[in-house]
């Protein structure tokens, strides 16, 4: 028994377009997954740090709980253009509590913020506290 189905242009191309639509929503869903970096434990965010090329003292962490704002302010809009540089946008978790870990880079004045919110990195900073120091992405160095 054969079976034949046949379709106007239209309808093939709305089908057509269906799938392709699909298909991207799909592919977005994966990367968003798959981007996710695990930081559960100081093991994971030292392991994170390190494939940054810099060195973290892991002997001695702090940690600060904070609640991502809802309203960004004028700093925190900025704070968030550094975060977008580093591929991380804080603005997907408004009103979210997070942690901030600090690591001290060894051998400088440099400190590593990492921001956890459920157990994934979500944003972080390298900030040099000498006097004329700046704060920078997340970024490799060298």
């Amino acid at each position: 028994m054969k079976f034949f189905l046949t379709l106007s242009k239209k309808h093939l191309a709305i089908i057509l377009a269906v799938i392709i639509i699909a298909l991207i929503i799909l592919g977005q869903l994966v990367t968003a997954k798959g981007s996710k970096i695990n930081g559960n434990t100081n093991a994971l965010r030292v392991q994170y740090i390190k494939s940054l090329k810099l060195e973290p003292d892991d002997s001695n962490v702090t940690s600060k709980e904070i609640i991502i704002p809802e309203n960004f302010s004028k700093v925190y809009k900025e704070y968030n253009a550094l975060q977008k540089k580093a591929g991380f946008d804080l603005a997907r978790h408004r009103g979210e509590k997070a942690t901030v870990y600090t690591y001290a880079l060894s051998g400088s004045d440099m400190l590593v913020h990492i921001i956890v919110a459920d157990g994934e990195i979500i944003g972080g900073d390298i900030a040099d506290i000498s006097f004329n120091g700046e704060m920078k992405p997340l970024c490799r160095v060298g």
